[in-house]
């Protein structure tokens, strides 16, 4: 557990680095563009969303059910305030299985999904779909098998962040990473979806 705990605040503090140019000083990222509907703006590089699902008081620990923990493999639910997107802290969950590995879903209230496209940093960024909704696929530039998250664009300045960890070296295939954290990404999501 404590392996686990370790792994995931190093994943966390990679992501959250991302607005950080690489001498380590701090970037500043461009400013969310936003229109008053529940579309986005093209410019964004996301696609129009199909409606709105605020993260305001989305409880993360509660996006995943007990029939989708058990389709992953996870155990326990632990919530927790995490530093997802440089800023401020959002309200997260951390759940846990028993194969060493974990994921996390965050609601970020202050940006958008489209920052982890608008410019240079320790990640790479990636537009994907996930159920409908445009969503990044986000990984540490450079390295690979070492986490995979994905930001779905949920609603104007609000993403619905989802992350995969393994915790052992055992999975280094990325694209496997990234397909387990899409997975959890779309079963969180479809939870939102029915609790609005």
């Amino acid at each position: 557990m404590m392996r686990f705990s370790v792994l995931a605040t190093l994943a966390f503090c990679a992501v959250a680095i991302s607005a950080c140019t690489p001498g380590g000083e701090k970037g500043t990222p461009s400013p969310e563009q936003t229109t008053g509907s529940s579309g986005n703006n093209p410019s964004s590089g996301l696609p129009a969303r199909p409606s709105s699902l605020k993260v305001d008081s989305a409880d993360p620990c509660k996006l995943l059910t007990a029939d989708q923990m058990a389709q992953i493999g996870i155990k326990a639910a632990t919530p927790r305030q995490m530093d997802l997107v440089e800023g401020e802290q959002s309200s997260g969950c951390r759940f846990t299985g028993d194969g060493g590995f974990g994921y996390t879903v965050g609601a970020v209230t202050h940006k958008g999904a489209s920052y982890w496209i608008e410019g240079a940093g320790n990640t790479d960024g990636k537009v994907i779909d996930v159920a409908g909704f445009g969503a990044v696929e986000i990984t540490l530039k450079g390295g690979t098998g070492f986490d995979c998250s994905v930001a779905i664009d949920v609603a104007d300045g609000q993403q619905l962040m989802v992350s995969y960890i393994p915790t052992t070296t055992a999975e280094k295939d990325q694209a496997a990473l990234c397909g387990k954290a899409e997975k959890a990404a779309g079963f969180a999501l479809a939870t939102l979806k029915t609790s609005k």
